[in-house]
């Protein structure tokens, strides 16, 4: 049998253990944690299965005999490329946060940011008003050894990035409403109006709060308010701390507004990673055999942003449902104006719903299915690392325990 092998650490490993770590109670002997227990699965589950109720219950508003009859004949090299157009939006999405933990000069490699900032979609897509991606991600960096405030700091920037450019190309289809909006009734209109309002709202909400010091001393006076009330009562000993971090997080958040360069570097990265995933549409629409031309592409793109961003905080897992029937009204319209007709036809329904559902499954169940799979090897990789300094500082224990049950040296007098 195998022996197994030992763990060398460096000098340099232990000397970067601090006097408080060694204080730390020792877990070794503890079995590591399995980043896929039994109750996170389960979890995983139901929310994927509750976003795949909701596509199915989409589609059963349609004539599904009539979707298979436009899909079977699909082309599939148009659908290679479109696959391979959100494969480099996914290849590129994480590089904002890199760039911006490098302009704060964070301790912290390249390939923990990147894993952290794919782990995003995933948390996005099974949460609720696709929200769970940035307190993932700041629990993540903290496990990193990135104290919560800077990591705040930083996320709220990559949010105030991610939200300017989804907002910007979405904008771009206002240019069109009189063209994407043609198939699309009163009902989704006013869904459609209040899910851009809280859009727009959630982008001016994240950009008072990482500059505005009036809203963030009411945050801080509204905490020591609530430390009157016995039920708050174990907020008083944090309150301090509390407004510190306030404090730290909007110096974060400012310095990284100051560093134009990184900014508008991480900008550009995250313009070009959503022109390649809006652009998978007009591939899609190309392997249904519809007669797309180049004046169409912007309008398609913009179709598809404005159909996303205008859902995506309705209250269900990754906006599921919303999502699916507001974009499957977008393709219909965008297809009657391909095709120079205000009367929608079964073929051309049965068209924009294919699309919408090849889009879905390359949008939202490969992009979550492959950020899965980034958490799993992150959870791997942080929990080896935790063991691996839980065992430097065993060790460094050891040596000062030794050092202090060292005889003194005896010194010789030399008269």
């Amino acid at each position: 049998m195998a022996r197994k092998k030992k763990d060398v650490f460096s000098e340099e490993e232990i000397a970067n253990i601090s006097l408080e770590e060694t204080q730390i109670i020792d877990i070794r002997g503890q079995k590591q944690k399995n980043p896929m227990n039994g109750k996170k699965v389960a979890l995983f589950i139901l929310y994927g299965a509750i976003g795949l109720l909701l596509l199915i219950t989409v589609l059963s508003f349609n004539d599904i005999p009539n979707i298979i009859e436009q899909i079977k004949d699909v082309n599939i090299g148009y659908i290679f490329l479109a696959v391979l157009m959100v494969l480099i939006y996914l290849a590129i999405y994480p590089l904002s946060l890199c760039i911006l933990a490098k302009a704060r000069k964070t301790e912290i490699s390249f390939g923990t940011t990147y894993s952290i900032a794919m782990t995003e979609h995933f948390f996005n897509g099974i949460t609720p008003l696709s929200t769970g991606g940035q307190p993932f991600q700041a629990y993540s960096f903290s496990r990193a050894k990135v104290k919560i405030s800077e990591s705040t700091g930083l996320l709220l920037a990559n949010l105030l990035i991610y939200m300017a450019v989804t907002t910007g190309f979405s904008l771009t289809g206002l240019f069109f409403a009189k063209t994407l909006f043609t198939q699309i009734d009163t009902t989704w209109r006013i869904i459609i109006i209040i899910g851009y309002a809280l859009n727009l709202l959630m982008f001016v909400s994240t950009l008072v709060l990482g500059l505005s010091k009036t809203i963030r001393n009411l945050l801080i006076k509204i905490v020591y308010f609530l430390c009157n009330f016995r039920i708050f009562r174990f907020l008083k000993p944090k309150a301090e701390d509390i407004k510190g971090y306030f404090e730290s997080v909007q110096q974060a958040f400012k310095d990284l507004m100051s560093k134009k360069g990184h900014f508008i570097l991480a900008l550009i990265a995250k313009i070009v990673s959503f022109a390649f995933l809006y652009s998978a549409a007009v591939f899609i629409m190309l392997s249904l055999n519809i007669s797309v031309g180049w004046e169409h592409v912007l309008l398609i793109i913009s179709g598809t942003s404005f159909a996303i961003t205008a859902v995506g905080f309705i209250p269900t897992p990754g906006a599921s449902g919303a999502v699916e029937g507001s974009s499957g009204k977008i393709f219909t319209s965008i297809i009657a104006f391909i095709m120079s007709t205000s009367v929608v036809t079964d073929t051309m329904s049965g068209q924009a719903a294919g699309i919408m559902l090849i889009w879905r499954l390359l949008s939202y169940y490969m992009v979550l299915t492959i950020s899965l799979a980034f958490y799993i090897g992150l959870e791997i990789h942080l929990n080896k690392a935790k063991k691996r300094r839980d065992m430097a500082r065993k060790i460094k224990r050891e040596k000062l325990a030794e050092e202090e049950n060292e005889p003194p040296e005896e010194t010789i007098v030399i008269k």
